[in-house]
């Protein structure tokens, strides 16, 4: 697969296994109980079970003395958006507990999250959690139970509909033949403005844009939001954004969303992906020099006749070099380079109107140590003095997190860590957080010479009172890289 989104399983350190994100309880049109439930229960590291009789015990003496009471909800609230539910719990007894909060949202009780907490005797603790709710395109009710040591509250909440987005590429419904890997595209809803945007493929939240551009820098390029997806076996897929204008995580009751959906048959009878031939230079490693710029081309091709476009990424300074216009069943693109980062690859994605999308296996591997770069001061382009060793070091960037997050949720970072030289080498590959800088996780990597990696790093937050803004750091033996996190109170 060239141009991975698949969400993997998130593994710490320390052994712990994420489960990724569980199905919610409605797709496609929005029918059936519960529609707008979200995903993302996450696993925990696995303790010793109690005995059943021990176990039962227990949550009898805390049935006993808990109280468990939703105390505030951001309902109503546009559909797709994030519903936070504040709970309060209460230990009326004599001795500190050790009890487990479950959001569970619909006729079914999926469990959406949930929180490990320790309660003095005799104290409240309020805790917060939530979910992206399902962009519903009508309006819609359910109840959401936050469940604890035998005790629960109940509370039935609103979303009111999320209306279609202006543009969407490709159109809303397509077949595809097994093993292609499609590009949906989410347009601006106000072009110059901010918006987030979030992905949902058979009822599943999932990630955007890993494996390619940053979503900000695809934004910037294209305006829209993107998610690569390669379908693997036949069947009818649904596939869905929610588009939510603005940065805030938490929105205003009266703002309006967005939604765009898509239907994807997956048969041997859909389209077949573009092919691309005719690749020059031939060699992998290619040398650039101000001095004589150097020309790079291929003839992409589409059974369809539907050719559309290439996109130019230059991987880790994490810019798009141009964007060619493609037309018909065959066409050639070409883009001209005198300068670019030490050891990023220059990788095209030829795009079809049908949406079916080819990364280009033999990606060329620049060689700028003859001079040239994109002129940031430290040979890589990006402009945060970060650049990728001239030689051959070990090279990081993050490609995404899970941010924001709720204080005491698992925040995960994906990363990607290159060996730019020809030899094998070993990195310690650590995860650092805060302003006053902690590693969270640390790990050791060996690739051989060219190779490059992605990594789930990340950890469980700490409660807090208040929201939290925070860098976060990737840090190889020779290379960092930083992006900025929230994590909500």
């Amino acid at each position: 697969m060239t141009g991975p989104t698949r969400r993997r399983l998130l593994r710490t350190a320390s052994g712990v296994v994420l489960a990724p994100a569980l199905a919610g309880t409605r797709r496609g049109d929005g029918s059936g109980s519960g529609g707008s439930v979200g995903t993302g229960e996450r696993g925990g590291r696995r303790r010793p079970q109690p005995r059943p009789r021990a176990r039962e015990q227990a949550q009898a003496q805390t049935q006993d003395v808990l109280r468990v009471s939703i105390t505030e909800t951001n309902a109503p609230l546009p559909a797709g958006e994030y519903l936070r539910v504040t709970t309060a719990l209460e230990n009326t007894g004599t001795d500190a507990i050790r009890t487990e909060a479950s959001l569970l949202v619909g006729d079914d009780e999926t469990r959406v999250s949930r929180r490990g907490l320790t309660i003095e005797a005799g104290r409240t603790r309020t805790i917060r959690q939530g979910f992206y709710t399902y962009p519903v395109p009508r309006n819609d009710e359910f109840e959401i139970q936050v469940a604890a040591g035998g005790q629960s509250s109940a509370r039935r909440v609103g979303v009111t509909a999320a209306s279609s987005v202006p543009a969407a590429r490709p159109n809303g419904e397509l077949a595809v033949q097994p093993g292609t890997a499609v590009l949906f595209e989410a347009e601006a809803v106000d072009p110059g403005s901010a918006q987030r945007t979030v992905w949902w493929v058979d009822g599943e939240r999932v990630g955007g844009g890993v494996g390619g551009p940053w979503v900000s820098t695809y934004y910037a390029e294209r305006g829209a939001h993107y998610r690569w997806h390669e379908f693997e076996s036949s069947g009818t897929h649904d596939v869905t954004a929610a588009v939510l204008p603005g940065t805030a995580p938490i929105a205003e009751p009266g703002r309006e969303t967005y939604a765009a959906r898509w239907r994807v048959d997956v048969t041997d009878g859909g389209a077949a992906p573009p092919t691309v031939e005719g690749v020059r230079p031939r060699e992998q490693v290619v040398s650039i020099s101000p001095a004589t710029p150097t020309e790079f081309e291929l003839v992409a091709t589409d059974p369809d006749g539907s050719l559309d476009s290439v996109v130019w990424w230059l991987t880790q300074s994490d810019v798009i070099l141009d964007v060619t216009e493609l037309e018909g069943a065959r066409d050639t693109a070409t883009i001209s380079l005198s300068s670019g980062c030490h050891t990023c690859t220059v990788l095209p994605w030829v795009i079809c109107t049908d949406g079916t999308v080819t990364a280009l296996d033999s990606r060329w591997e620049l060689d700028a140590r003859s001079g040239g770069n994109d002129g940031d001061g430290d040979g890589d382009g990006n402009g945060n003095g970060n650049g990728d060793s001239e030689n051959g070091d070990i090279a990081v960037s993050i490609q995404e997190t899970n941010s924001p997050v709720d204080a005491g949720e698992f925040l995960a970072v994906t990363a990607t860590v290159r060996n730019g030289g020809s030899e094998t080498r070993t990195t310690t590959v650590e995860l650092v957080v805060g302003h006053d800088p902690t590693v969270v996780e640390s790990r050791s990597v060996t690739l051989s010479g060219g190779e490059r990696r992605q990594l789930q790093l990340g950890y469980e937050t700490d409660p807090t009172t208040q929201n939290e803004q925070f860098p976060v750091r990737v840090v190889s033996d020779a290379d960092a890289v930083e992006a900025t996190v929230r994590v909500l109170a």
